[in-house]
């Protein structure tokens, strides 16, 4: 009697070599196959993850804060200002605002002015020029949230500033949180003097947090009440 290919003649009916070595094949090909597969997914995943970076780099908003006085030395000059630079590549999107004295929030105009100059220098320094802060800057534009002009005020800035009155603008800073067009979100303060962190969001759900624009509102409303 013939006995078949891979039968060993016993009775039992094993795998012939020839077969078992068809089913090795095939199984490393789809392994490698998946692999393949696999790493080619990977590959185009970074690709696309280093094109996102990219993109949002080219879009980049970093804002840098002013504050303090300018053109000490000449009177008829002489200013305090808060600005806000855009020196980044893309358009920012402020969101909160908040003007700070040894890091508490300053939520009134009169504290605010009295934090940076003294009573008679805000008294002689006139109308502040006032813009809202929050809102969208542009790539290299700048916004001036609060700036005065000191005219006769400036007589007595150089002893201000030496401290003849107390540590001038003693502990005041300006926070502000800020996101890109791809809404990663930033804070950074002036007295940092650090890269803006990034954070999850500025915490706005609605109506963005602009302290400079409540002292425009406190501002019109005392002078309606006058």
């Amino acid at each position: 009697m013939t006995i078949p290919t891979g039968s060993t003649g016993d009775g039992s009916n094993k795998p012939a070599a020839a077969l078992l070595k068809r089913i090795d094949i095939g199984l490393t090909t789809g392994v490698v196959a998946v692999l393949v597969a696999f790493m080619s997914l990977l590959v185009a995943r970074s690709q696309t993850q280093m094109a996102l970076e990219a993109q949002k780099a080219s879009v980049l908003p970093i804002i840098d804060i002013d504050l303090g006085y300018e053109n000490i030395a000449d009177r008829s000059e002489a200013m305090f200002a808060v600005r806000l630079n855009n020196v980044g590549a893309g358009i920012a999107h402020i969101q909160k605002v908040t003007p700070l004295q040894n890091g508490e929030p300053v939520t009134d105009v009169d504290t605010f002015d009295l934090a940076v100059m003294n009573g008679r220098m805000r008294s002689n320094a006139g109308y502040p020029i006032t813009a809202p802060a929050a809102g969208f800057l542009r790539a290299g534009e700048t916004v001036t949230p609060r700036a005065y002009r000191m005219g006769a005020a400036g007589s007595e800035l150089g002893a201000y500033l030496r401290g003849q009155f107390g540590p001038p603008m003693d502990g005041v800073d300006v926070e502000v949180c800020y996101c890109s067009v791809f809404e990663d979100c930033w804070t950074v303060r002036y007295f940092d003097r650090k890269l803006p962190e990034p954070v999850k969001t500025c915490g706005i759900e609605d109506a963005p947090v602009d302290l400079f624009q409540t002292y425009i509102d406190q501002t019109a409303a005392k002078r309606l009440g006058n």
